[in-house]
């Protein structure tokens, strides 16, 4: 039995949309990109200021990079619903596709637009707003409610681990909201219980001290082509990772997992060949072995490569030194720490101890139990609000800092799928009607979770 009433919940919101998207322009139009090095003052002050005019205990953390936000709100009950957020974005570039400028809020055609309106800002702000209408409408939230909100994850929460450890009590809760969760009318959604870890690298190759002719290539070493035969060395044309060990840690599909997956809608897969326009996927995977991989299997990808002349018409050089970007999206019980030391040494092994290495983030992978009572919860919203059996997944593809929070906390995301979001893009966006929608399922979720 649920104690709310979703119509409710959406007037109140309604009636309050208007402040709520207000608070999230003033969120939009400050930069906090953190590898931009923007100045992070401004978001934390305004970020104090929504809080406490809403009656939270607000603490700033120091951190050796960002400040971490807490804000409590204590309504005396004995259980705790978490919120992580972010209040960081990804950079903007490139500006020239942007059709409104990154860092104001614009509404056209019912899709709100602005860098951070999806990821992280909007879902940050319903968060809280839908926890203020639960109350306002009058309902009896039967838990205390607290906010953990970072401002590193666009580039690997690299000091929030410091945070973590040193304030574990800060992370205990019995459910906790992953940056978002959202369901509408008509579209099933996603119940994501964990995250692929991550291990990403930056390999260098140096040549000469300086640009050689290109007509010495007989004399010269050329760094593109050692970086390419070092990446080539990694994977084969059958996907499979070369590292000795690389799989030595991954946890095999169970046999609950797999039929999971074989009971997925066609339809979900479906939606990636239309976010791609594609018919075809890597090696034809379907079926089980589509959600197999996707959702169960470590990955290496070659995310950048860079080397010589790149600009317009010919330059006939060997370029001094050659880069590549490269990520491992890892799963239980992978440790990116071990995986550094595997892809070292796989590279001297391979005659490529030349090649320069560097770790630039690591996360650890994370699951919450699908049968989880917090995850069921939000199945069971999901299904109310939707009117559709949510798709219950152990993991998402993606990577996020959950592994802190893990041992600490159940969490989950509950999403829906929309091709046109463009998140880490030009013109991020997102429906109207789902950012009234996803402050009205947190304002249940709030009030549900204290009764379970």
């Amino acid at each position: 039995m649920l104690h709310y009433d979703k119509d409710k919940l959406l007037e109140i919101g309604t009636k309050n949309e208007q402040v709520e998207i207000d608070c999230l322009r003033k969120f939009i139009h400050i930069p906090t990109c953190y590898y931009k090095k923007h100045d992070l003052k401004p978001i934390i002050t305004q970020l104090t200021k929504e809080f406490k005019q809403r009656g939270y205990k607000v603490q700033t953390f120091s951190t050796a990079g960002a400040p971490v936000v807490v804000a409590d709100l204590d309504l005396g009950m004995k259980k705790t619903l978490l919120f992580y957020n972010h209040y960081d974005v990804q950079p903007e570039e490139p500006l020239s596709e942007w059709k409104s400028p990154p860092y104001d809020l614009s509404l056209r055609n019912r899709r709100l637009y602005g860098r951070g309106v999806l990821d992280n800002k909007g879902p940050l702000v319903a968060n809280f707003f839908g926890v203020q209408n639960a109350l306002e409408a009058g309902y009896e939230v039967k838990c205390n409610v607290r906010f953990v909100i970072e401002g590193e994850e666009e580039a690997g929460s690299i000091h929030l681990e410091e945070f973590c450890r040193t304030h574990p009590n800060l992370l205990e809760s019995d459910g906790c909201v992953w940056e978002w969760a959202n369901a509408v009318p008509n579209q099933r959604s996603k119940v994501y219980a964990g995250v692929k870890g991550d291990a990403y690298f930056e390999l260098r190759e140096k040549g000469l001290c300086k640009d050689a002719h290109s007509g010495d290539a007989p004399i010269v070493t050329n760094p593109a082509w050692r970086l390419v035969w070092a990446l080539s060395s990694l994977k084969n044309d059958k996907e499979e990772i070369l590292i000795h060990g690389f799989y030595d840690d991954v946890v095999p599909p169970s046999k609950e997992e797999l039929e999971l997956f074989a009971n997925y809608p066609p339809e979900q897969i479906e939606e990636y060949r239309r976010l791609y326009r594609t018919k075809e996927f890597l090696r034809g995977r379907e079926g089980v072995e589509f959600w197999k991989e996707l959702v169960l299997g470590p990955t290496c990808s070659i995310c950048g490569l860079s080397a010589g002349w790149e600009g317009l018409g010919s330059k006939t050089v060997i370029g001094k030194e050659a880069m590549a970007k490269v990520d491992f999206r890892l799963v239980p019980n992978q440790k990116a720490q071990k995986i550094q030391k595997l892809l070292r040494r796989h590279l001297d092994k391979h005659g490529f101890s030349d090649v320069e290495m560097k770790l630039f983030e690591g996360y650890g992978p994370s699951r919450t139990a699908i049968d989880h009572p917090f995850v069921q919860l939000l199945a069971n919203l999901a299904k109310d609000f939707s009117g559709q059996e949510p798709i219950l997944i152990p993991s998402n593809q993606g990577s996020g800092p959950a592994y802190l929070f893990g041992t600490h906390t159940p969490w989950a995301i509950c999403d829906i799928f929309d091709p046109e979001t463009n998140i880490h893009a030009p013109n991020e966006s997102m429906r109207l009607k789902d950012f009234r929608h996803m402050t009205a399922f947190i304002a249940a979720v709030a009030i549900e979770l204290g009764r379970n």
